[in-house]
């Protein structure tokens, strides 16, 4: 559907900014809720939290356990169109932005949610927000520069694996710096 001439042009970017909207106040969101969480808690117990949350996450992205996670499995509905060309596209990427309507084929955004709750400054959490949102947008944008032929799809299927590892590697490394500095913040 994303794919479609309808959502070329104007209408992908209005999704790409809607996109990384969501992102940004969801991130926000959890950093005011996370407020509440850690109040009682100290430094070192939040960061054990993350750390515990991110090992569970990680064992469950290779194989280790399984489990599902929540997230919403329906598909885009029609009357995103309804709004128009522009600010249609942009509310549904505002929705998917905040993960209120979307498929998640990695658990790595529910590490981000606590990391983010837990530990994160309010410009970090600006940041991961955006990152998420741009990282979303990435993949749309690709995803329209393959063909129709399931290009996309096709190459997927033969390098998923090895684009889960190095998001694996590359979250991993990012967390951990990420927590470095807010324990020194915590201090």
């Amino acid at each position: 559907m994303l794919g479609s001439p309808v959502w070329r042009g104007a209408p992908t970017y209005a999704f790409c900014a809607g996109l990384l909207a969501g992102g940004t106040a969801m991130c926000l969101l959890l950093l005011v809720l996370g407020a509440l969480l850690r109040a009682p808690l100290p430094g070192w117990g939040r960061v054990a939290i993350v750390a515990g949350w991110y090992l569970v996450l990680l064992a469950r992205e290779l194989g280790v356990l399984r489990f599902r996670l929540p997230e919403n499995r329906r598909l885009v509905p029609e009357t995103v169109f309804r709004l128009g060309r522009l600010i249609g596209p942009f509310q549904f990427g505002l929705e998917m932005g905040t993960g209120a309507r979307t498929y998640l084929p990695t658990g790595l955004p529910y590490a981000l949610a606590v990391a983010v709750a837990l530990v994160a400054s309010p410009v970090a959490a600006a940041v991961a927000g955006l990152g998420f949102g741009l990282g979303r947008s990435l993949m749309l944008l690709a995803n329209l520069g393959y063909d129709k032929e399931g290009g996309w799809d096709v190459q997927w299927q033969a390098y998923h694996r090895q684009i889960a590892a190095a998001l694996i590697v590359a979250f991993t490394a990012t967390l951990a710096v990420a927590v470095l500095i807010a324990v020194n913040w915590i201090r």
